[in-house]
């Protein structure tokens, strides 16, 4: 076990909850990769779980040998030709001198996949940082296709600026290539309280949260698993080090106010 703590915040696929928000997100990313849809987007916004939603299909993908799969954690990219250079070395293609050389190597090498019966996946997580060059990009990425299948299926997840960047109008051709987009939302107070109860099993380890602590943490987060979880592993420690088996209301009030001097 690498955890130190029920709740962590690392994006883990293991200590995902899935809600069924989170269930109905999944099944629209594997039916765009699976029935080769081209593209779709997880919006979301800071903390609601779309890193962690990203790497579960990644996890998935990577492991099938009729798929390669490739994860952009953060395209930081300096300029659209940097994005292709970087996708294209991860699926083992070597570097060109020009865009042009670049997007034809790719391309062959795309088709080369469909013939064998294989797919390709990029994943881009943050993807709100993607300048109009790179959607650019992925619009002619999109391209790439037969008359009835796209040659790589592309999940974008991001936050809400985003959905605002494909708004413009002079985004429209490639707003209008999504298929199926989810947008990510806060917990209920049901969802909280099982996304702990989750956590706690997963670890191994008693939940201990009665239901007035759980009210406070759903209350002090406004249901945003990534805040949730720091109240949960603040609170927690509180009562470890107090040595008490039960986190009172109080507590998650102390790690409240704690969060918000940080």
């Amino acid at each position: 076990m690498t955890f130190v703590t029920p709740f962590s915040l690392s994006p883990d696929p293991a200590f995902l909850y899935l809600t069924p928000n989170l269930e109905a997100t999944l099944h629209k990313c594997r039916y765009t990769i699976d029935y080769r849809q081209g593209l779709s987007c997880i919006l979301g916004d800071v903390g609601v779980g779309k890193s962690t939603i990203l790497r579960t299909v990644y996890n998935e993908y990577a492991e099938r040998d009729d798929v390669v799969t490739v994860m952009v954690p953060s395209p930081n990219f300096a300029t659209d030709f940097a994005l292709v250079k970087s996708l294209c070395l991860d699926m083992g293609l070597a570097p060109r001198r020009s865009m042009l050389d670049q997007e034809g190597e790719l391309r062959a090498f795309l088709i080369k996949l469909y013939a064998e019966g294989k797919n390709a996946v990029v994943l881009i997580d943050e993807a709100q940082r993607l300048t109009g060059k790179m959607l650019e990009v992925v619009r002619v990425l999109l391209n790439f296709e037969t008359d009835n299948a796209k040659l790589v299926q592309i999940i974008l997840a991001a936050q809400l600026e985003l959905r605002d960047k494909l708004k413009d109008a002079s985004k429209k051709a490639i707003r209008s290539r999504i298929f199926a987009p989810s947008m990510l939302a806060p917990l209920t107070l049901d969802e909280t309280a099982g996304m702990i109860e989750f956590r706690c099993s997963r670890f191994g380890t008693h939940n201990p949260f009665r239901a007035d602590s759980v009210q406070a943490i759903y209350e002090a987060s406004g249901g945003v698993p990534r805040e949730a979880l720091k109240l949960c592993s603040i609170a927690w420690d509180m009562a470890r080090l107090r040595g008490v088996d039960t986190v009172p209301p109080e507590a998650i009030q102390a790690a409240a106010a704690e969060l918000a001097m940080a």
